[in-house]
């Protein structure tokens, strides 16, 4: 925010926004990074960076044990994806606020018309359900999933098998998080980097807490 970045200039830092580094190297007194054909010089970095993004670094970075350490266990990292249904019924099917679904491929619903202050006291209603590691609905149609959710949803409120769909939206992220896999959290990486003044953060990181919830 407009906030922040006047928070780190007025005690004489610089914010470069679309400037992704493209790599960095050590000097003899810290860093050098190359972004967007620009030279910073640093005596830190924290690479906040997805797992990918530090793969692509790694080649470029001097090698030791630590390092070929790391780039075995980025390369056990894979996506997950989320999907979001966002669905406007004519009528509220839900007095409820939220929700977890049980035994269908929907999870999550949140009852936008209840929580937004900018939709409450609106006729119609306004529904958010949340897929996670939704990859069975990655291939599917913006119509299948639709119809899909509009099934799942009225068997946990009957209401919706009457109501009227005025529109919907489906946002697919198939990059949304690491895929969660049993034993995955013994690769997570620390915040400590194998190079000296060079660190790391992410949600893939050892934060002590699952993706989507490392803030």
């Amino acid at each position: 925010s407009d906030l922040a970045i006047g928070y780190i200039e007025a005690r004489g830092g610089q914010v470069c926004l679309r400037t992704g580094v493209e790599s960095f190297a050590p000097t003899e007194i810290g860093w050098q990074a190359v972004a967007a054909g620009q030279t910073f010089a640093s005596d830190a970095i924290v690479l906040a960076l997805p797992f990918e993004g530090m793969a692509a670094l790694l080649p470029g970075l001097p090698h030791n044990a630590h390092s070929e350490e790391l780039a075995a266990r980025v390369a056990q990292f894979e996506h997950s994806p989320i999907t979001g249904i966002h669905l406007w019924l004519d009528r509220e099917v839900t007095q409820l606020d939220h929700a977890v679904l049980l035994d269908t491929t929907i999870q999550w619903m949140f009852n936008k018309s209840r929580l937004q202050p900018a939709h409450r006291g609106a006729e119609a209603s306004y529904l958010e359900l949340v897929v996670s590691a939704s990859r069975s609905l990655v291939p599917m149609s913006r119509q299948q999933i639709i119809d899909l959710a509009m099934r799942e949803l009225a068997l946990f409120f009957p209401a919706a098998a009457s109501a009227t769909l005025l529109k919907a939206a489906v946002v697919k992220e198939v990059r949304a998080t690491y895929s969660i896999r049993p034993g995955l959290d013994r690769l997570r990486p620390h915040a400590a980097s194998p190079w000296p003044g060079v660190f790391r953060a992410g949600d893939w990181t050892a934060s002590g807490w699952p993706a989507t919830m490392e803030g």
